[in-house]
């Protein structure tokens, strides 16, 4: 069903709401025969433009003309000279719309052209229409559409259609081929695209769903939704949200301003974006994430993940590679990482649990708390180190903070090297115990659970023994603290 709208002309309908008004419409009706290659071409303004196609070779043309003035006499008389030129050519066939100069006294008046016009599904199209809506349903060629102040719908289309408004909509549905649309102050809608998708828009959402060949879209001062597609994916926005669910390919988000979600990427994945969270799961290869002043949580990636992150807190987990977190400021939390964990912060907390490779800690002014780990490389100060079931070698370096290591023995042993000051240190050993201690602190004391044959003379602040079998160094250093060697679980 058509949809009547009333254009009036800027700066002649100031009096309309205190006359009395009179109508006149016409109708206009031709049908031309076009040859195969031949394009149309539509020229038209103030008024809805409405294209069907059908399987003749020929375009038939239905226009409703309709004035409005203050007499019948000045509708008719504008009507009238309402001009409509269709003009054939080898290459084209051209349909232009051109109203009348009209004078000063004609102040009451307003006025619309509509098309409804119906081509060979098989001939390409050229559209250029402000102020008014454009509808174009079943074109199997390439389109050219331009429009503005009027919504633009495309669907059941194949092809390559290049589509352009601004301060309206833009609705795509179903077309098997490229589609590249440009609009600004109007939301973007794109749905079924069997080809590839480029889109560029400001101030307005965009929404694509099921595009098979690749995604690429700038926008800004709007939302961007992405379902369902595939191929290479590009998403450029700003002042607002990213959301993409079910990406079959690799994904690149850079956002700014506004918040990143990434769930279900059969891909790579690369999320940017800043002073917006960041939240993503189920990506199958690498991810990369970079964000500002934003919180970043995820899961379950197929690959290794790199994260950059500034006063914000990281949370990631369920890693089937290496994770390497560099955060300032923020927190982070790492479990289940099948690799090796590289973890750098300040002023807050690290925690990690289950690496299957080392875990290396670079922290300060702030608490480590990790267990089950291949081994722990932790640096830190102005907070406690608390470690559980590290299997591999481990190296300590804090300053005014606690330690606490829990150490699995496991198999063959590993060398510790546990350096602190002004706080306790607690040594617990699970299982076989043999190493080559070399413990020395100041203003505190030594204390071991563990026999030991001790060489050189005994002292309350140096020790140097060995327990077991003596295969590892383990060299123990505080400064006003004491040292304390326990078996697990005491």
């Amino acid at each position: 069903m058509i949809r009547k709208i009333d254009v009036v002309v800027v700066g002649l309908a100031l009096a309309m709401g205190t006359s009395a008004r009179e109508e006149y419409s016409r109708t206009f009706d031709k049908t031309i025969p076009v040859t195969a290659g031949e394009r149309v071409y539509l020229e038209h303004s103030l008024g809805d433009v409405t294209v069907h196609t059908h399987a003749q070779a020929e375009v038939t043309i239905h226009a409703d003309i309709r004035v409005s003035a203050a007499s019948t006499e000045q509708a008719k008389s504008f009507a009238d000279r309402v001009e409509i030129t269709v003009e054939p050519s080898s290459s084209e066939l051209s349909i232009r719309t051109h109203y009348p100069e009209h004078s000063g006294f004609m102040h009451n008046l307003s006025y619309y052209v509509r098309y409804d016009v119906t081509i060979p599904e098989t001939t390409a199209l050229q559209v250029r229409n402000s102020f008014g809506k454009v509808s174009v349903t079943g074109v199997k060629a390439s389109c050219s559409i331009l429009t503005s102040h009027g919504d633009l719908e495309f669907r059941d289309g194949r092809g390559t259609q290049r589509l352009e408004n601004s301060f309206a909509n833009v609705s795509v549905a179903s077309n098997a081929g490229d589609v590249t649309i440009e609009n600004s102050n109007g939301a973007v809608d794109a749905t079924d695209i069997k080809g590839a998708l480029a889109v560029r828009d400001r101030f307005a959402n965009v929404n694509a769903t099921g595009v098979a060949r690749g995604v690429t879209i700038a926008n800004s001062n709007g939302n961007v939704q992405l379902t369902d597609s595939g191929g290479s994916g590009d998403v450029r926005n700003s002042f607002g949200n990213v959301t993409v669910h079910s990406y079959h390919g690799d994904l690149i988000v850079n956002n700014s301003n506004g918040r990143v979600e990434a769930i279900r990427v059969e891909g790579g994945a690369e999320l940017n974006t800043t002073f917006g969270d960041v939240q993503f799961s189920d990506v199958s290869r690498q991810l990369s994430v970079r964000a500002n002043n934003a919180s970043i949580k995820g899961q379950r990636v197929g690959g290794p993940v790199t994260v950059q992150d500034s006063f914000g807190s990281v949370m990631v987990s369920d890693i089937q590679g290496a994770a390497d977190i560099h955060n300032g400021n923020g927190g982070v939390s790492l479990t289940n990482v099948h690799g090796a964990a590289n973890v750098r912060t300040s002023f807050a907390a690290v925690e990690a649990a289950n690496v299957a490779g080392l875990l290396t800690v670079d922290d300060s002014n702030g608490s480590v708390k990790a267990s089950n780990a291949h081994g722990a490389q932790i640096k830190t100060s102005f907070g406690a180190v608390i470690l559980d079931g590290i299997a591999g070698p481990l190296e300590i370096e804090d300053q005014n903070g606690a330690v606490d290591a829990a150490l699995s023995t496991r198999g063959a042993c590993q060398p510790v090297a546990i350096r602190t000051s002004f706080s306790p240190m607690h040594i617990r050993i699970d299982g076989e115990a043999n190493y080559r201690v070399n413990a020395r602190t100041s203003f505190g004391k030594i204390r071991s659970d563990f026999p030991l044959t001790v060489s050189g003379s005994l002292s309350n602040d140096e020790l140097n023994g060995t327990i077991g079998a003596g295969r590892c160094d383990m060299r123990l250093s505080n400064t006003n603290g004491t040292i304390e060697i326990v078996k697990g679980g005491s």
